[in-house]
C-alpha cells in the first residue's frame, strides 16, 4: 500500500508533468468560464498544504503570510505571476514533500485543531489531514488538467 506522503508526492509529480512546457502566459491565462488559472491552483496547493498540515497542528510552516493570503481558500488570482514566483511555486511543490517527510519522521505533529473543510469533511487529527490533503490536491490536479486543455486550444 502506498503511504499518504508517497501518494502526495506522486500527485505533485503528476501536476508538474501536466504543466511541463507551458509558458508563463499559459499558466496565467484565465479562460472564459473559469475563475482561476493554472498558476493559482499550484499556489493554492502549496498554501493549503501548509495550512491543513502545519498551521492546524500548531506550527507556522515556512511560507510567507503574504503568499498564503494570495492563494488561500476563497481567493482568486489578483494579477499574473512572474517567472520568479512561478519557479518558487514549482520548487515548493517538491520541497514541501521532502520537508513533510522529515517533520513526520521527527514527530512534530502531536496536536491538531479540528477543522471542517468546504468539502464537508471534518478533520480531527494530523493523519486525517494528510489523507484529506491528497483528496484536495487530486481535485486541483483535475482543474489544472482541464485548464491546460483549454489554454492549449
Amino acid at each position: 500500500m502506498t503511504t499518504p506522503i508517497t501518494l502526495l508526492q506522486i500527485t505533485r509529480q503528476n501536476t508538474l508533468s501536466a504543466i511541463a512546457g507551458l509558458s508563463l502566459d499559459q499558466v496565467n491565462k484565465i479562460p472564459t468560464g473559469f475563475s482561476g488559472n493554472i498558476a493559482w491552483h499550484l499556489g493554492h496547493m502549496v498554501a493549503t498544504n501548509q495550512g491543513l498540515l502545519y498551521r492546524l497542528s500548531g506550527h507556522s510552516g515556512n511560507l510567507d503570510a503574504a503568499f498564503v493570503e494570495l492563494y488561500k481558500k476563497g481567493s482568486v488570482p489578483s494579477a499574473p505571476i512572474n517567472q520568479t514566483e512561478f519557479d518558487f511555486i514549482k520548487s515548493a511543490l517538491v520541497q514541501q514533500i521532502i520537508q513533510l517527510q522529515k517533520d513526520v519522521d521527527s514527530g512534530i505533529f502531536k496536536t491538531y485543531s479540528e477543522y471542517t473543510t468546504s468539502y464537508g469533511n471534518t478533520i480531527q487529527n494530523f493523519d486525517q489531514a494528510l489523507f484529506f490533503v491528497n483528496v484536495h490536491e487530486s481535485l486541483h490536479l483535475g482543474y489544472v488538467m482541464a485548464l491546460k486543455r483549454v489554454v492549449l486550444q
